[in-house]
């Protein structure tokens, strides 16, 4: 039951993490050497002399942290669990699991540095993507919002929180370092509103971080005689599109049982659930709403869309792509040549396949689009307004995402996904460039004025009902809903920038 509400919850939030993988040495003085007389970097300006940093932190600032304690909050199975969790704090770990262990070892080693401590409560139930807000609107109310940093469920709008004063901009806390590479550029500068940052992500979450992507049945993929790395090729030089798709899935459908009914147990060229095909509309480039320096901007009625929408009008016609249930089953049990998901990495390591696995991006509309784009999602943190000390705070977010990069990120690759998950080079370097290069977020995802904008909402529904075999209704739907979004959106941006 776990699994198949996860796997419902990421298709219908289309999206992925999201994110940025650094591996490598941050970015600013690096590590706990000997910086010399110098400018400290990040939001502080006075000269430090010989001192060692972690991170942005200077290791000297021991004295003002020592006995102080950094509290986390988080949904129950946030901190550890085979599903979106991120090892805020790990007192007793298992030393088989790596993710465990090095996270433990990254806390240890920051308590041991600043001689403070780090905690983590698991304090409601994951339902509904509501109770996490609805319990911090409780502590707010009550006045004793006691918790430093807060990991959400991470898929509902936030505007509330914004509107109201309850998120301090992190760009503005001590210390911390936005342009440092364990903090994740493409996902803080889609959030950005106005240069505030009251929404963010870093290392610190990365292990919940995904993208939508394609599987490819390898097994089949050879048996169809294809060369094994012909759809790894197509991704490098630039042409993995969705007429290759539209191509390679014809006439795959095989009623397998002989019964005279194409159902979850037969043979198709592509699997998927109703939100699959919106994968595609954000592939194609379409970012749905977001804000400028003017406003809400939408592409939900341009030109594009519509011919996007069209083109998947087709595809979720063909009789060679599976979109009906909740379940990736035909896919799971060999019978599909491709899949899409947007459901968190580590699931695969619960999937019991007989068969080889490759992972693609988001094929791209045509030849003519410059790049891949695959929506991210996870990892979204947020800090609360009334935080009783900021510098340490700031010091904490610093030291924990640059010690994720440290620890967390190598165990995340070396162990979950070079061992468990992702079978081959080429598909994990796919996977980088999607956390990376060719990651793209969606801004209603988590900043929405009300339910019928979020998560692509406007073009949601609609596809639902082409799944199902309606009318392209796409186009009249936008228009019914346009002048109603517009407002809302508007009002919210007044609010908005009535507090900035």
């Amino acid at each position: 039951m776990k699994k198949t509400i996860a796997l419902i919850l990421a298709a219908l939030m289309t999206v992925f993490v999201t994110a940025a993988c650094n591996t490598g040495v941050p970015a600013g003085p690096g590590g706990d050497t000997a910086a010399g007389t110098e400018e400290m970097p990040g939001n502080t300006t006075a000269p430090v002399t010989q001192l060692g940093y972690y991170g942005n932190v200077p290791l000297a600032d021991k004295e003002k942290f020592e006995g102080k304690e950094f509290k986390i909050a988080t949904y129950k199975g946030g901190n550890i669990d085979i599903y979106w969790a991120c090892f805020f704090d790990v007192d007793e770990p298992d030393e088989s699991d790596r993710l465990q262990a090095d996270a433990h070892k990254r806390n240890v080693e920051i308590e041991e540095k600043f001689g403070c401590k780090i905690t983590c409560d698991e304090n409601w139930t994951w339902a509904g993507y509501k109770d996490g807000k609805a319990y911090m609107y409780q502590l707010a109310g009550d006045g004793d919002l006691i918790y430093d940093l807060y990991f959400l469920e991470g898929c509902y709008a936030m505007s509330d929180f914004i509107i109201d004063g309850m998120l301090y901009d992190v760009s503005t806390l001590p210390y911390v370092n936005l342009d440092a590479d364990y903090y994740h550029s493409q996902f803080n500068k889609t959030f950005e509103m106005k240069s505030k940052n009251y929404i963010f992500s870093s290392d610190l979450t990365y292990p919940c971080h995904s993208a939508q992507r394609i599987y490819v049945n390898e097994d089949m993929l050879v048996n169809l005689n294809y060369d094994e790395n012909y759809l790894y090729d197509l991704v490098d030089d630039g042409s993995w599109t969705l007429d290759v798709i539209f191509r390679m899935i014809d006439g795959l459908n095989e009623d397998l049982n002989q019964d005279g009914i194409m159902d979850i147990n037969d043979r198709y060229g592509f699997d998927g659930m109703p939100g699959t095909p919106l994968h595609f509309f954000s592939g194609a480039g379409l970012r749905g709403s977001y804000i400028t320096d003017n406003g809400w901007e939408f592409d939900y009625g341009s030109d594009k869309a519509i011919k996007v929408v069209d083109r998947l009008k087709t595809f979720c016609d063909s009789p060679d792509t599976y979109l009906k249930e909740w379940s990736y089953d035909p896919f799971l049990k060999g019978n599909a040549l491709f899949v899409s998901s947007g459901a968190e990495l580590r699931q695969i390591k619960n999937w019991e396949l007989d068969m080889h696995i490759g992972i693609l991006p988001n094929p791209k509309y045509d030849e003519s689009q410059e790049r891949y784009y695959n929506m991210c999602q996870g990892g979204p943190l947020i800090v609360p307004s009334d935080i009783k000390d900021p510098e340490f705070v700031g010091a904490m977010i610093e030291a924990m995402s640059y010690g994720s990069q440290k620890y967390l990120v190598p165990a995340f690759y070396d162990n979950f996904v070079q061992q468990r998950i992702i079978q081959d080079d080429r598909s994990r370097e796919n996977w980088r460039r999607m956390l990376t290069e060719w990651s793209v977020f969606e801004f209603t995802y988590l900043i929405a004025p009300n339910e019928d904008l979020q998560n692509f909402g406007p073009a949601m529904f609609p596809i639902f009902r082409i799944v199902d075999g309606e009318a392209n209704t796409y186009s009249s739907s936008w228009a019914e809903v346009e002048d109603v979004m517009k407002l809302v959106c508007n009002q919210f941006y007044k609010k908005f920038m009535s507090k900035v």
